[in-house]
């Protein structure tokens, strides 16, 4: 049987910590392009219900609660409508930069893997 050095088994044990690394960044970037798609998904939903207040004229206008409904002035929905939209632009916009970060990251650990690797001679 051939001993494996610790300096070796230091350096498999760095090679294998950087795999999780990269791994677990990967996790993360999906997680935050999940997020930003039902972001999007949600600004789409928000845009078709303006489309149909716009249709509406002076009708009365409910805003649903849960598993009820509550009178409310077409403007007000609207208004709250258009705020939820600048929301989650916002929040797809901090997301975007954060997954951007962590692809950078991601990249910089699987570069410093394949140099482990090839110091390993794997």
């Amino acid at each position: 049987m051939q001993q494996i050095s610790k300096e070796k088994e230091n350096q498999i044990q760095q090679a294998m910590d950087l795999e999780k690394d990269v791994i677990s960044t990967l996790g993360k970037v999906r997680q935050y392009e999940a997020s930003i798609n039902s972001l999007k998904r949600n600004i789409q939903k928000c845009n078709i219900t303006l489309k149909e207040l716009g249709s509406i004229d002076q009708q009365k206008t409910y805003q649903p609660v849960g598993r009820c409904f509550i009178l409310k002035p077409k403007a007000d929905i609207v208004n709250e409508v258009n705020e939820n939209i600048k929301s989650h632009e916002k929040d797809i916009d901090e997301y975007e930069k954060v997954r951007q970060h962590l692809i950078t990251k991601g990249k910089e650990k699987e570069t410093q893997l394949q140099e482990a690797m090839k110091s390993l001679k794997i």
